[in-house]
């Protein structure tokens, strides 16, 4: 069985309005060759060549774009965006066509700690996507579901139900890492990193290429059991078709939401 697809999705804490941050994270795209954007857009429905100058000018000195959206068609295919004025509710998420070469899979990995040493997420993940059973048929592939919805932080739910879940990288900052604690995350199964933008990270994978679908499962179900008593992730139910999972706020999110 071969990914589905790749995904970066994080809530910035910083603002990418000005000048020198967005051209650090234009960098961190241009610096890979493997990565280099070939069109972006100001909007899902424009994409024009890449011209990096072009959205300095729109970004800074006009200030006529909300949000910039990258692209790549070549070998390397992803799609991205990420909101240019920060508020709690912004959000930068990039998606790869399962197309990328399995040896390019530790780029794809350092490519987010890359975006995240930018954009300091108060809460971040980047997964390889396995396609599921639909529905599921047993215990395994029910937390496969599960898992792969976690990896899926996406506003609508995230912002109601705060952090679903782990991913084979994720990151901790800000009120997010509060509400956990940083000794307990430091303390997590999993590969754990202190940043050196106050930020924790906890890889699930010792080595990207030799990722897989049951030891990827295997240790984010230990990290998840570890995280629990802190009460910070969203409540899972589960179907009954076992075809998905829906959410509701943990007890740590609720106090957030009502503070």
């Amino acid at each position: 069985m071969k990914p589905k697809y790749f995904s970066i999705a994080m809530y910035p804490t910083v603002c990418f309005n000005e000048e020198e941050i967005l051209g650090r994270l234009l960098d961190v795209f241009e610096s890979n060759e493997k990565f280099a954007p070939t069109h972006w857009g100001n909007c899902e429905t424009v994409r024009v060549e890449y011209n990096r100058e072009e959205i300095i000018e729109k970004v800074i000195l006009e200030r006529r774009v909300s949000e910039v959206h990258l692209y790549r068609d070549k070998s390397v295919q992803y799609k991205g965006s990420f909101e240019v004025n920060w508020s709690h509710r912004s959000f930068l998420k990039f998606e790869f066509h399962k197309s990328i070469s399995k040896k390019l899979w530790p780029d794809f990995f350092e490519l987010s700690d890359q975006i995240a040493e930018i954009a300091k997420p108060s809460f971040g993940v980047a997964h390889i996507f396995w396609p599921p059973a639909h529905p599921w048929n047993n215990e395994r592939e029910r937390l496969h579901k599960w898992m792969n919805l976690c990896a899926q932080p996406v506003p609508v739910k995230f912002i109601q139900n705060g952090p679903l879940g782990v991913g084979a990288k994720t990151y901790f900052s800000s009120h997010i890492l509060d509400m956990f604690g940083r000794e307990l995350l430091l303390n997590s199964p999993g590969l754990v990193f202190e940043l050196n933008w106050n930020g924790i990270c906890i890889d699930l994978l010792k080595n990207p290429l030799e990722a897989d679908i049951d030891t990827l499962i295997d240790s984010w179900l230990a990290v998840m059991k570890y995280l629990e008593p802190a009460q910070v992730m969203a409540i899972p139910s589960f179907d009954e078709d076992r075809m998905g999972v829906s959410f509701s706020p943990n007890v740590a999110w609720k106090d957030y939401l009502e503070s």
